[in-house]
């Protein structure tokens, strides 16, 4: 049986979040980059939020959490989950370091952040949260069409928040998707979106109405590449910075691309709940 990733349970100096990876595209990519201990875990949520109410239970006076992704904010409280009292800080690059053409928080920004923050507390565990390969896909080979770019500012993709709303015509949208979904007459609730005529309802669904399904695949497959790039040109810094020191690759939830008919991870399967916990040993030399 495999085990629960309870990382806070762990022992880690500096945690790496990639968000939306699924343990196996990692374990196909990760000995191009790293030499280490890799292990398949169980997430504790299929999406970012249920992750966090689930994982984050105490404070922990200790932890910085550098943060690229939304959910994880020291501005707002998202549905009872206030990351403020969670955390000694967290800094929130999803809001300073956010690139409003590529729609995401680039990972050079997240390292920057990162970088800055050690050497001015050296005493305290980090945890490094990356936005990819989470869509938006940053290759310029997969640009999404039909969708706007999402923008930290509007807060409009921020779930469970003061300021977001739906159109009544979106909840009725909705809520037929998912009727349609709990009978079995289609398999997510995008394609009815598309059957309707309707805009994507993501930047991952405009990539897969353009690109196709396997399209889609590659561009996740490019996003986590280069945010593996990224994470590991950060860990030869962190790996260097103090001894002995444990870095630590896990992400949040997985991703589903097409199994069973199915994309993302707003459901419970094997694709958005298995995760990789990788003990970083050694990084490979890098181009």
């Amino acid at each position: 049986m495999l085990k629960l990733n309870r990382i806070m349970d762990e022992e880690w100096d500096y945690l790496i979040i990639l968000d939306a990876c699924r343990y196996d595209y990692f374990e196909s990519l990760r000995e191009k980059y790293f030499d280490g201990e890799l292990e398949k875990r169980i997430s504790l949520g299929s999406n970012t939020f249920e992750w966090c109410v689930e994982t984050f239970k105490g404070y922990y006076p200790d932890v910085i959490y550098v943060s690229g992704n939304p959910y994880i904010n020291s501005k707002v409280e998202i549905r009872g989950f206030n990351a403020s009292r969670h955390f000694y800080k967290v800094f929130d690059v999803w809001d300073f370091g956010w690139d409003y053409e590529l729609g995401t928080v680039p990972p050079e920004n997240i390292n920057k952040t990162t970088l800055n923050l050690i050497r001015k507390y050296p005493q305290k565990r980090f945890i490094i949260h990356y936005l990819q390969p989470h869509a938006p896909y940053i290759s310029k080979s997969f640009k999404a069409i039909g969708f706007p770019n999402p923008d930290p500012q509007s807060m409009r993709f921020l779930a469970g928040i003061k300021g977001y709303h739906k159109s009544r015509f979106e909840e009725k949208i909705n809520r037929l998707s998912k009727l349609l979904v709990k009978v079995g007459i289609i398999k997510d609730d995008w394609i009815l979106r598309e059957w309707l005529g309707l805009p994507p309802a993501s930047p991952m669904d405009a990539v897969r109405r353009k690109y196709g399904l396997e399209g889609l695949r590659k561009a996740y497959r490019e996003n986590l590449e280069t945010v593996l790039e990224h994470a590991a040109r950060l860990c030869s810094e962190l790996l260097h910075f103090k001894s002995p020191v444990q870095v630590v690759i896990t992400s949040d939830h997985g991703e589903l691309l097409g199994e069973g008919g199915r994309y993302g991870h707003k459901y419970r399967d094997r694709y958005t709940l298995e995760v990789p916990w990788f003990k970083v040993k050694k990084v490979k030399e890098l181009d």
